[in-house]
């Protein structure tokens, strides 16, 4: 009897220390981020113990791994139907209501399955830091609390643990403490590939490069079965070299579970070889493959980055008519991606890579800036921002727009730190060329406006006052108000003064014609306005249009002797010193 029931324990404990290893195999599928092999492992012992709650647990995390909420939400739920208060399964259904935005439901599971276990339930603990550590809407610092206590236990020996402290910390960008966090797992287990990798992620977002490459090379040599390593390595190689990237992507699906949608990566390939033909009807070959309902929408991104690129190539061939065709094909694979995507899928580059197709559609120019701005919008990172509104700026060149090149210049002064002198006179000039351009005078207020801090800022740099005069000038066309007067007597007198004086000839000469017309126009002082004639031609002799100013006003049918002369005048409206500005015609 006594033998019996030894045997009895022997064999419950050897089934116990099965299912316990079954359970390590999943996790350890789900540590290499092979989701759909845990899935399988996980349902199996379901299958043979439904009351089994961490493998219930890990299931869930599993259909999590693969994008699939609903599925996850499902196992919850109908776990909880047999234990409502289980701890662990409180904390998984938390996860899924971070997942659905849902925070403080979740967070009251989380509190309630903490709560229920007294803190002392190192998985569920673990498990409340994973989930927010890696939701979008999770509270890292929440989590970190939590996870921190699991540290502090006796004979605590599990690296999982600091590398999810350390994702916590990544995602509250505090790259310092999520390498330390990641250092003290490696320091639990030096071939711990995850920590390495994730260390490497750090230095990866910092473009520190020196760091993170080795990181990354350093993890796939400590466990080539860590795919995500390969992966880090074959994207870094992706557009530097598609040779290496080609081996790296060799390496990553070796080791990844199989799936027919991975020939994605070697199509995606073609596109970084330039192959662009290729890769979109490799695309619609995998498409029929796979089924259009159940292939992933990133392929009708790629279809679409391919067509960009031929439309591209076309339209510096100066084929125009391809070019349109294929900015077309580009238009309707990213309307298909952005259909079958979920929003959390689509990011920033997407809008951007909707603006370049707008941008190469003839009458588009509206909605291709719609588009980057919206990619502006939503993008958190400034660098990705400044290169978004630079293709805007672009667009708006390219088409010599110049309210449009106004635009996207201001947004673009106002998003650099630090502005620079040339970046104020280049923002004052756009807004003086936009005013010239569309006769517009509230572009030669704010030139004016701009060209105004200028002179403070940098008072002995004559431009300042010469941009400022002939922003005025466009204002006041006829000259009476005497609005750009001080600007230009200003500017002459920096300018004059200046070691580089020489160099500004051709624009004091201008002051000096419009103070000619003004004493003609204006004042009616022929005299005065003899005189700047003879400044133009002490420092330019061979002005002409001086000499005959002061011909008409000293001699020829009329004679310019002072106040009383009967000199006549006239205006030429296509005068070289702008479109609105008066230059003096005399007639004899």
């Amino acid at each position: 009897m006594k033998r019996s029931l030894s045997l009895a324990f022997v064999a419950v404990f050897l089934v116990q220390q099965l299912l316990a290893q079954s359970i390590e195999d999943g996790k350890k599928f789900m540590y290499y981020e092979r989701f759909k092999s845990a899935k399988d492992v996980f349902e199996k012992l379901i299958a043979a113990n439904p009351k089994n709650e961490e493998a219930a647990y890990w299931l869930g995390q599993a259909y999590i791994g693969l994008e699939d909420v609903a599925k996850a939400k499902q196992t919850y739920q109908a776990a909880l139907q047999a234990n409502a208060t289980s701890p662990i399964l409180l904390t998984g259904m938390g996860h899924v209501e971070l997942l659905e935005n849902k925070a403080t439901d979740a967070r009251n599971h989380f509190d309630m399955a903490i709560n229920t276990s007294k803190s002392k339930d190192n998985d569920v603990l673990h498990a409340v830091g994973r989930a927010n550590a890696y939701a979008k809407a999770g509270d890292a610092n929440y989590g970190i609390g939590h996870l921190q206590k699991i540290t502090t236990t006796k004979k605590f020996n599990d690296p999982s643990v600091f590398v999810t402290i350390g994702d916590s910390y990544r995602k509250l960008v505090d790259g310092g403490n999520a390498v330390l966090a990641f250092k003290n797992a490696l320091t639990l287990n030096p071939k711990y590939a995850a920590a390495k990798h994730k260390e490497g992620l750090i230095y990866e977002s910092q473009k520190n490069r020196e760091f993170f490459l080795p990181a990354f090379e350093e993890a796939a040599s400590m466990d080539p079965a860590y795919g995500p390593a390969f992966y880090s390595l074959y994207a870094y190689w992706y557009f530097r070299d598609v040779a290496k990237a080609e081996d790296y992507l060799n390496k990553y699906i070796a080791v990844i579970d199989g799936d027919p949608q991975n020939d994605y990566y070697r199509i995606d390939l073609k596109y970084a070889s330039g192959q662009f033909k290729e890769a979109i009807t490799q695309s619609d070959d995998l498409i029929n493959k796979v089924g259009a309902d159940v292939i992933r929408p990133r392929i009708y991104r790629l279809k679409a980055y391919s067509y960009k690129s031929l439309a591209e190539k076309a339209a510096k061939e100066k084929d125009s008519v391809t070019a349109v065709a294929q900015y077309a094909n580009a238009k309707k694979s990213i309307d298909v991606f952005l259909t079958k995507s979920k929003p959390e899928d689509i990011v920033p580059k997407d809008y951007e890579l909707l603006g370049d197709i707008m941008a190469g559609t003839p009458g588009s120019e509206s909605q291709a800036y719609a588009y980057y701005e919206k990619a502006m919008a939503t993008d958190t990172v400034q660098e990705n921002k400044a290169s978004y509104l630079q293709r805007a700026v672009d667009l708006a060149k390219n088409k010599n727009d110049k309210p449009a090149i106004a635009y996207w210049a201001d947004k673009q002064y106002k998003s650099k730190k630090t502005p620079s002198n040339v970046d104020m006179y280049n923002l004052g000039r756009v807004f003086f060329d936009a005013g010239a351009a569309s006769g517009d005078f509230n572009f030669y207020r704010r030139a004016d406006s701009v060209f105004a801090i200028y002179t403070t800022q940098y008072p002995e740099q004559a431009y300042g006052y010469y941009w400022r005069a002939r922003s005025n000038w466009s204002i006041d066309t006829s000259m009476v108000n005497s609005m750009a007067n001080p600007h230009f007597e200003k500017f002459v007198q920096v300018a004059s003064a200046s070691k580089d004086s020489v160099s500004f000839r051709p624009q004091i000469k201008l002051a000096y014609k419009y103070f000619i017309g003004y004493n003609i126009f204006v004042k009616k002082d022929y005299k005065v306005a003899i005189e700047f004639c003879d400044k133009i031609l002490a420092i330019d002799p061979a002005d002409k249009e001086a000499a005959e100013y002061k011909r008409q006003l000293t001699g020829g049918k009329a004679q310019a002797t002072g106040n009383n002369s009967k000199a006549t005048s006239g205006v030429n409206s296509n005068s070289v010193t702008g479109r609105n500005e008066r230059k003096v015609v005399l007639y004899s």
